[in-house]
């Protein structure tokens, strides 16, 4: 069994093993980056500051912190679906076509395709 924190951008659905995710917080008081990356929105008060992606589409008022490795991130999402249990058997292999494996896997659930996001590859988009 996988259990994987499943989350919605403007890109489609999504999920992240929930070993990975630390908690959700609200955009508010977020700050912009002078000469920002690409898929950086800005940067969320803290200590340190948590840089905050929207590698996966553009999100709305929250933001789900990532952890992996040493390495603590944010990534911009419209909500938060929840947690759930996967089957191994769920969980289908990587798509081809990928630049940078963003895409760990593949999970179709209802007739509509969650894509499972790897969160040591969105920290190499910081």
């Amino acid at each position: 069994m996988k259990t994987m924190v499943c989350f919605r951008t403007a890109a489609g659905r999504f999920a992240l093993p929930v070993e990975s995710t630390l908690s959700v917080r609200s955009l508010e008081g977020m700050v912009e980056l002078p000469c920002p990356r690409a898929d950086i929105v800005g940067l969320l008060p803290g200590d340190p500051p948590l840089s905050v992606l929207r590698t996966l589409g553009a999100g709305g008022e929250h933001v789900l912190v990532v952890e992996t490795g040493s390495v603590r991130y944010g990534v911009h999402v419209l909500e938060v679906l929840g947690v759930r249990r996967f089957d191994d058997a769920q969980v289908g292999p990587p798509p081809d076509g990928q630049l940078d494996g963003l895409v760990a896997g593949t999970i179709t659930e209802a007739g509509e395709l969650v894509l499972v996001a790897d969160a040591a590859a969105l920290a190499g988009r910081l």
